[in-house]
């Protein structure tokens, strides 16, 4: 199923997620070429195969990162744009997909700190949605889920 996960750059294993992903769970072609374009990703895809990890695991380290730094401006209080809010909550997505595909996806041990980082972090994302959005909230409990 997962074949195409042997290629070796940050920007295939984001390509590889969106073909793979949940309907609603991908990023936008706007949303995408965002991503690819800022410094973090930039610098994550120049040193993630010289502290030993995949592309997954840096794809992992840069959604959680992106997670991680909007929570950091909600802590802040400060306002979260609807794009920022739209691109964390994908990130998110990014991180769960990747925890959840971790036996098919091939990793090395050093892959396991930015996967389990990132899954706290958009745990944490879920965990502030459930606080701050009723909706989501009401949908959670309409789960069966806390």
């Amino acid at each position: 199923m997962f074949s195409f996960l042997k290629r070796s750059s940050l920007k295939t294993a984001l390509e590889s997620y969106q073909k793979n992903s949940r309907i609603g769970q991908a990023l936008t072609p706007e949303q995408f070429e965002m991503v690819i374009d800022t410094s973090l990703f930039k610098d994550i895809d120049s040193r993630y195969k010289a502290i030993g990890l995949t592309n997954w695991g840096a794809l992992a380290w840069l959604s959680g990162q992106c997670v991680i730094n909007t929570l950091k401006v909600k802590e802040g209080d400060e306002d979260v744009s609807t794009l920022l809010y739209e691109m964390t909550e994908k990130m998110a997505y990014v991180s769960f997909f990747i925890f959840n595909n971790i036996p098919e996806l091939k990793l090395t041990k050093k892959d396991m700190i930015p996967i389990e980082n990132a899954g706290r972090a958009a745990s944490q994302w879920v965990d502030w949605l459930k606080e701050e959005d009723p909706s989501f909230r009401q949908l959670m409990d309409m789960m069966g889920r806390d």
